[in-house]
């Protein structure tokens, strides 16, 4: 869980949104302060959501393991043959 605060993704998430969507609007104290909090909730819940369903899938993808990876291939190479051949 304490991984989380150095998460590289929340991090940019953050700079992105203050950059693009706040600072250019509000400039006061408050209104940064407010939007830093919810930037920060929004963060921390969206860590545990995706550690919530990791937990529920690694169930999931132990118990249909074989099936799992030969969807998870045909996938990989069907995404390959799409950039290759542009479909």
């Amino acid at each position: 869980m304490s991984l989380q605060f150095v998460n590289i993704k929340i991090i940019l998430f953050g700079i992105t949104a203050m950059s693009s969507y706040i600072l250019p609007y509000y400039r006061s104290l408050p209104a940064v302060t407010g939007f830093i909090l919810m930037l920060a909730a929004s963060g921390f819940i969206g860590s545990c959501c995706w550690a919530a369903f990791g937990a529920a899938f690694e169930r999931l993808f132990k118990k249909y393991r074989g099936l799992v990876n030969t969807v998870m291939a045909l996938m990989l190479v069907y995404c390959s043959l799409a950039i290759l051949f542009d479909l």
